[in-house]
């Protein structure tokens, strides 16, 4: 497995492809054959709508931009983190998943609020590839919730987890 594609950019919050990251992005894709491809970046490839994140987010290229539709068809996914906060969208043909924050996330705040984190349960985002379904991806709470209650289960050994 190839390493994550770096988007750091020393001193700066928002994320750029270089063009020597883009030139290895380019060989990895060609060189795949028809294997399925999983793109792994910090900062997502595009517009969330939470505004003053995206405008730390990843500095767009059309060459980027090209290089996802030209593969799309074989990249199962690219997925994120940065925005501390679970989001879904599609980019270029391409499924993208940006993980939640470990330690907290930031606002829900489409509406061009001030930057701010909440702390709502940290997670993880765990992938899991199989050749007969593909990429299914699972988000888990990092903590200790009550449970499990088990469905149809003995009541009494379930009031007592």
């Amino acid at each position: 497995m190839s390493p994550p594609l770096d988007s750091l950019v020393d001193g700066s919050a928002h994320g750029e492809l270089c063009s020597d990251r883009l030139d290895w992005l380019e060989a990895e894709l060609d060189g795949s054959g028809n294997r399925p491809v999983l793109i792994m970046v910090h900062h997502p490839p595009a517009e969330t709508g939470i505004g003053f994140m995206d405008r730390i987010g990843l500095v767009a290229s059309d060459r980027l931009e090209a290089l996802i539709r030209r593969h799309a068809a074989r990249i199962q996914r690219i997925v994120c983190g940065h925005i501390h906060r679970p989001i879904f969208y599609r980019w270029q043909g391409v499924s993208v998943s940006v993980a939640p924050g470990v330690a907290h996330q930031v606002i829900l705040a489409l509406d061009g609020e001030e930057p701010a984190f909440v702390m709502e349960p940290p997670g993880f985002h765990l992938h899991r590839w199989s050749p007969d379904q593909g990429l299914v991806t699972h988000q888990v709470y990092i903590g200790r919730y009550p449970g499990p209650y088990h469905f149809g289960g003995n009541p009494a050994a379930a009031a007592s987890d």
